[in-house]
């Protein structure tokens, strides 16, 4: 089972994390599928939105797909389902397959922690 992590990390702290995950990287080690973003704001705004979401929901466990046919699926207008893919593209969630698009993961954990700042 593939599994998408997304957390959230402060632009500090993810610099310590990736000088980690280079380190892990070049020894071999398995560095598994997690995207890492600076806040809460920037999140909602690339993914926790509900067209987003559903294009996830239709593309976990299906076969590559066009545009044109996940907008079908969703029954939405094709140039909104466009620009929402282009956001997932580039959010790296969702990949190209050829001229088609693949959600390759079964599944997305997020973990993150939403309090007071200090």
């Amino acid at each position: 089972m593939r599994t998408l992590i997304i957390n959230i990390t402060p632009p500090q702290q993810a610099i310590c994390a990736l000088k980690q995950d280079f380190a892990k990287a070049r020894s071999g080690t398995d560095m598994g599928s997690t995207l890492t973003f600076p806040d809460i704001e920037t999140l909602t705004y690339v993914l926790l939105n509900a067209n987003r979401l559903g294009i996830i929901h239709c593309m976990t466990g299906a076969a590559p797909m066009s545009i044109r046919e996940l907008s079908r699926r969703l029954n939405r207008d094709f140039k909104a389902v466009h620009t929402d893919v282009q956001a997932l593209l580039n959010a790296e969630v969702l990949e190209k397959a050829g001229s088609k698009i693949v959600f390759n993961y079964d599944e997305i954990h997020f973990d993150f922690v939403i309090g007071k700042a200090a």
